[in-house]
Order: C-alpha cells, then structure tokens, then sequence
C-alpha cells in the first residue's frame, strides 16, 4: 500500500543534477524535470519503492526522452523494465516500514479502544491481526 505523500527537498530548485538537467539543451528538459517529481509521488503513492515501469511514463508526463535524460543526469536508473529513482530507498519511505508503521498503530488503536470500551483487564484486542 503506497504513502498520501512522498519527501520533496525544499532545495530541489539548487541541487546540482536537477541544475545540470536545466542547463540541457534539451526542449525536453522541463518536461523531464516535471516527471522526476511526478515519479516520485506515483512511486509513493504506488509503494514501488521507487520503481518506475516502462508502463508508468504516461502517468507521470513521461516519454522514453525524459527517462533518458533524467538517467543522463544520475536521477533514474536503467532497470529490466522501467527505472529506479537514485537514493529513492534513502530518502523516502520504503513500503515494508510503512506498513509496518500502520500496523503498529493499528494495534495500538484496537487496544486503546478495548481499554476504553471492555476495561483495562481486557484483552480482546490481542486477537487483533
């Protein structure tokens, strides 16, 4: 299950392969600077870890031009099927911790209802998956 947001630097604008992608003569260059942060929140959302497939450019305003030039520029890399974002895993929130986040606040809140509902003795929510 995928995140309802994704980590965006506040400098993004300055960092050093976002400026190099800019300075591209590209025409593409903007548009393959709008798929970058596009990725990044679809693979967020998606919970790929940072994956992008083949089959995912149009959903992030991508072409194989834009795939190319943000791998020329060290922000994806080439995988079997589609890319992955560079240093997404260090990042970002990789889906196994998330979900194991949401299950220990899934616990939590089943126990702290059953607290409140059957008493502090007991222990119904334990059988809570």
């Amino acid at each position: 299950m995928g995140l309802p947001w994704v980590r965006l630097d506040a400098n993004i604008a300055t960092h050093d392969k976002i400026l190099a992608l800019l300075a591209d003569p590209s025409a593409r260059k903007w548009q393959a600077f709008s798929s970058y942060v596009c990725g990044l929140a679809w693979a967020g959302g998606q919970g790929t870890d940072g994956f992008i497939p083949k089959t995912a450019l149009p959903m992030i305003h991508g072409t194989a031009a834009t795939a190319r030039l943000l791998e020329k520029y060290a922000l994806w890399d080439e995988a079997r099927v589609g890319w992955n974002i560079r240093n997404y895993d260090k990042r970002q929130s990789l889906s196994a911790v998330a979900e194991s986040v949401r299950h220990t606040k899934q616990r939590a809140s089943a126990k702290g209802n059953c607290v409140r509902h059957h008493g502090a003795d007991c222990g119904c929510w334990k059988d809570t998956p």
